[in-house]
């Protein structure tokens, strides 16, 4: 019948939508952290990992060692002038890295990022430094007392980087405030400042570059708008440590930078931090709790991929069950008999 030919044309279609989605799901390139397990499945990391750290002199005393025995080249005690532990960053990834990144002004008047030529929307690294050529110094300056009261600066200090082409970075001096209490909640540790100085050469004049780091700490200036997540705040709650595949650390206004000039972007790979104050009753070993991953735990994607199927779901039991609710007629005529008469008149 008409009803039913209906319905077999609606049940197509759903199922052609639902295997379009799937097959732009599957064409997406892989962003953020899953670009960067993407890039090493290749690679042994920990075998990579191990031999950087025996051919080195990163490797310190307080150096990370798990129970199968790897040692981790970039965990870092950091500690004040009094030898107190005041935090501790493990890098389990490999070492910091600094993405050299121009400006420019667009059409629109708008300063943003050079873009890669190739890829569009993405910007353009002209070069690349890793430090991971000589061990760092750090200190540490605990100023208050108590949970939300105390404010950590962190000082961490290379000399001598892996030199690029155009690129050659001779010293790096990094500091971050990490701030127990505040700004986003009383119960949470923040880094509510960031910066880094950078003595290098580009195309062999000198270029030196001091960059405000500091994050934005939520999605607008309004205290319920706050997010501990990818490019936002970097915060956790007491007791926890902040962790990240990739942390990118980047300037938070343009405008600020200026246009057609260059920065850097500072990469923390498998960035693990938490400052040891706080009250922190749940450390385990090399001082860090349970971790507060950057990543959500159902991003957006995920909510839209589950949102879609429901209501492509929806629709196909909607549709089944008109299928199911179709009945056939129960009169027939009787060639025999007589016929099955229906009165016109009104």
């Amino acid at each position: 019948s008409l009803l039913q030919e209906k319905m077999r044309v609606k049940l197509s279609l759903t199922f052609l939508c639902v295997l379009f989605l799937n097959g732009l799901k599957a064409a997406e390139p892989p962003v953020g952290s899953e670009a960067l397990e993407g890039q090493l499945q290749g690679e042994n990391l920990d075998d990579t990992l191990k031999r950087v750290a025996e051919k080195s002199n990163l490797v310190g005393d307080g150096a990370a060692v798990s129970d199968e025995g790897f040692v981790y080249p970039y965990f870092f005690e950091i500690k004040d002038a009094t030898g107190t532990i005041a935090a501790r960053l493990n890098l389990t990834l490999g070492p910091f890295s600094l993405d050299l990144v121009k400006t420019k002004t667009n059409d629109k008047k708008k300063i943003v990022y050079v873009p890669n030529s190739k890829y569009k929307n993405q910007v353009n690294v002209f070069e690349s430094s890793f430090f991971n050529q000589t061990a760092a110094t750090t200190s540490a300056v605990v100023t208050g007392s108590g949970e939300n009261a105390t404010q950590i600066e962190v000082t961490i200090t290379y000399d001598g980087m892996t030199a690029g082409k155009t690129f050659v970075v001779q010293s790096a001096e990094i500091k971050a405030t990490i701030e127990l209490g505040g700004p986003t909640r009383v119960d949470y540790w923040n880094i509510t400042t960031a910066s880094i100085t950078v003595n290098s050469t580009v195309n062999g004049t000198a270029t030196n570059l001091m960059v405000d780091l500091t994050p934005k700490f939520g999605y607008s200036a309004h205290t319920s708008d706050f997010a501990c997540t990818t490019g936002y705040g970097i915060c956790a709650p007491l007791g926890l440590c902040w962790s990240c595949n990739d942390q990118v650390m980047k300037p938070n206004s343009l405008d600020v930078v200026g246009s057609d000039k260059l920065t850097v972007f500072l990469h923390f790979p498998g960035m693990v931090l938490e400052p040891s104050l706080g009250g922190n009753k749940t450390t385990f070993k090399y001082g860090f709790g349970f971790n507060w991953d950057c990543d959500p735990l159902i991003p957006i994607s995920l909510w839209v991929s589950l949102l879609i199927t429901l209501m492509l779901a929806t629709i196909l039991f909607w549709a089944l069950y008109m299928l199911s609710a179709l009945q056939t007629p129960n009169k027939f005529d009787d060639p025999k008999g007589p016929s099955i008469h229906v009165p016109q008149a009104e």
